[in-house]
C-alpha cells in the first residue's frame, strides 16, 4: 500500500511539474503615432512575445504601464486574443494613451540628459493565459536620441 501511495505521489508532482510555465519574455518592437490632440496623445505599440515553452501560449487580453525615466507615461489594455506559437514568438498590436502632462515631465528629463538616452520599463499582465488566469510581466530598455 505504501509503495501505491509513493508512486501516486511520484505522478502526482510530475503532472504538477509539466504544467508550469516559463514566463513570455515580452519587449518593444515598434512604436506610431496615431493621433495627437491638445490633451491626448495616441500610438500604436507593437510588442514582440518571445515563448520559451514547449507548447503554445493564449490569453485572452493583456493590460499594461509604460514607464519611462521612472515615470508612468502612458497606459494600455486590450482584450485582442494572443497566441504565440511553442517555442516562438509573435506580435501584438495595442493602442497606448498618454497625456499632455506625461509628455511634459518627460520631455524635461530628456533635455536634463546629456547623452539623449531614457530608459523605460513596460510593467503589466497578460490575462486568462492559458485559461489559468494572469500571468505578470516585466521589460526593461533604452531609447537613444
Amino acid at each position: 500500500m505504501k509503495t501505491v501511495m509513493a508512486w501516486l505521489l511520484a505522478v502526482l508532482l510530475t503532472s504538477c511539474a509539466s504544467f508550469s510555465l516559463q514566463k513570455p519574455q515580452i519587449h518593444i518592437a515598434d512604436i506610431q503615432p496615431v493621433k495627437t490632440t491638445l490633451l491626448e496623445q495616441s500610438f500604436d505599440l507593437t510588442l514582440r512575445v518571445q515563448n520559451p515553452n514547449n507548447r503554445e501560449l493564449t490569453a485572452k487580453g493583456i493590460s499594461f504601464d509604460l514607464n519611462v525615466a521612472g515615470e508612468k507615461l502612458a497606459t494600455g489594455v486590450s482584450n485582442q486574443a494572443v497566441a504565440i506559437p511553442a517555442l516562438g514568438e509573435g506580435k501584438i498590436k495595442l493602442r497606448l494613451y498618454t497625456s499632455l502632462g506625461s509628455w511634459l515631465k518627460q520631455a524635461g528629463k530628456f533635455m536634463e540628459k546629456p547623452d539623449g538616452k531614457l530608459d523605460y520599463e513596460i510593467k503589466g499582465y497578460l490575462d486568462g493565459l492559458n485559461g489559468w488566469g494572469r500571468i505578470p510581466f516585466t521589460s526593461r530598455g533604452s531609447w537613444n536620441n
